[in-house]
């Protein structure tokens, strides 16, 4: 995922985005963990509903998951959801967006702000080209998502760290680890406890690439880090983040579908779908708010 992420790209075609993905974030985690606790959900349920909405769908719920130490029903319901109204919006904003939108970058700011996963983005936004033949709403729609998704190395870190009292304690040795580290913790332990690993990895190899973007671009001889052509530095980043993550994310949200039967969605209800629903108006809803406003601006 991070070799996806290209600073100097999302610059130039997302720049107004940036305001409008803080828009619908902030709308996303302040509304559904409320709806979600009026509903008498469990708190892990409304951030994971709040997450998978807000950010960056499954991928998000995956990492959120064992973060905030939720269950396997509530995780499976979260995943439920997300591919649920997510391919809904996959389905309908493509026309949704060119009858309210007036722009070609604001008919990519919706669809990469309105849609919950990367693929169900880039799909809405590969019809939008095939139907109105516009491939600049494509391009602003990848980098809008991609920017949302960059807020994945913020989320996860603040979740640990919000969860920190309220992680399952499963034996009475892991009660003696956890009073011991509260007290003797450095700064190093504190980062690696409520920083995974992953998250590290994803924004260093995001600004591996923003870096070779950049060099790429003022390099006179067309070499990437000043070293690497061009074209072999295209086929690494295409390889690592477009053909590599293809297989390494689906396993990994395999592997989220083998720790979950079916029976943990027996007897869920409608209320999971209702609070899901409704958070995904409003974070299109937000979405569409502010990009009507920059459009008032823009003209």
């Amino acid at each position: 995922m991070g070799a996806k992420l290209s600073l100097p790209d999302m610059l130039k075609l997302g720049v107004n985005g940036v305001p409008v993905v803080l828009s619908c974030m902030t709308a996303g985690y302040l509304f559904i963990p409320f709806a979600a606790k009026k509903a008498n959900l469990t708190p892990e349920l409304g951030t994971l509903l709040a997450t998978g909405t807000s950010i960056c769908g499954v991928t998000a719920i995956t990492a959120a998951s064992p973060v905030i130490n939720a269950t396997h029903k509530d995780t499976a319901v979260a995943v439920a959801n997300v591919v649920a109204f997510g391919t809904m919006g996959m389905l309908a904003y493509p026309m949704i967006a060119n009858s309210l939108v007036n722009s070609s970058e604001g008919v990519g700011m919706f669809l990469g702000t309105a849609i919950h996963d990367t693929s169900q983005v880039l799909g809405a936004a590969a019809s939008y080209k095939m139907l109105y033949a516009d491939d600049t709403a494509l391009q602003v729609a990848a980098c809008t998502k991609l920017t949302r998704n960059l807020f994945l190395g913020v989320a996860i870190p603040g979740l640990a760290y919000q969860y920190r009292d309220e992680v399952k304690i499963e034996s009475e040795e892991k009660e003696i680890e956890k009073e011991k580290i509260g007290t003797t913790m450095s700064g190093l332990a504190t980062f690696q406890k409520y920083v995974p690993g992953f998250v590290v990895a994803f924004i260093g190899v995001g600004a591996l690439r923003s870096l070779g973007d950049y060099t790429l671009a003022q390099s006179s001889a067309d070499l990437a880090f000043y070293v690497l052509p061009e074209l072999n530095y295209h086929q690494l980043t295409n390889g690592v983040g477009s053909q590599a993550s293809t297989y390494l994310l689906g396993t990994a949200m395999a592997g989220v579908g083998l720790s979950t039967s079916a029976e943990s969605l027996v007897g869920v209800g409608y209320k999971p779908f209702i609070v899901g629903g409704r958070g995904a108006l409003v974070v299109w809803g937000t979405g569409l708010a502010c990009i009507k406003v920059l459009e008032c601006f823009v003209d």
